[in-house]
């Protein structure tokens, strides 16, 4: 992987490790850039598998369809109905532990954040309801 680091006045940019150390650009310059890199391509991995599981219009028509429902009585509402509020939440539930699991996969550098077993599943309640929209 390159890097691109500023050091001393300078610009070292799209360099390997091993070119940056070469230049004499020290340890902790190289370790934030490499820190810096993985947390962007651990957020990027994030943000693929939220949207791979719904995309942004689908997202868009759970909460329409979630904020339709909720301006409801309680004791209104269908068996349908509050099975999509609670997909809706479980789904919620899940970006936010996905996002969470950015916080961790970015300094968790022998953790392969490519890998499924990295990542929280996508609970079935959830993924009912997004079929649905």
């Amino acid at each position: 992987m390159d890097y691109t680091v500023e050091h001393g006045g300078r610009v070292f940019a799209a360099m390997t490790q091993n070119q940056l150390v070469a230049h004499g650009v020290p340890a902790d310059a190289i370790d934030a850039a490499m820190a810096e890199a993985r947390g962007k391509a651990v957020s990027a991995e994030c943000r693929r598998r939220i949207y791979a599981a719904a995309s942004a219009e689908t997202q868009m028509n759970m909460a329409t369809a979630a904020a339709v429902i909720s301006g409801k009585a309680a004791d209104d509402r269908s068996d349908d109905e509050n099975t999509i509020l609670a997909g809706v939440s479980a789904a919620l539930a899940w970006v936010t532990a996905m996002r969470a699991n950015v916080d961790t996969l970015k300094t968790a550098t022998a953790a392969d954040y490519l890998s499924d077993a990295e990542w929280p599943d996508l609970p079935a309640e959830a993924a009912s309801v997004v079929e649905r929209y």
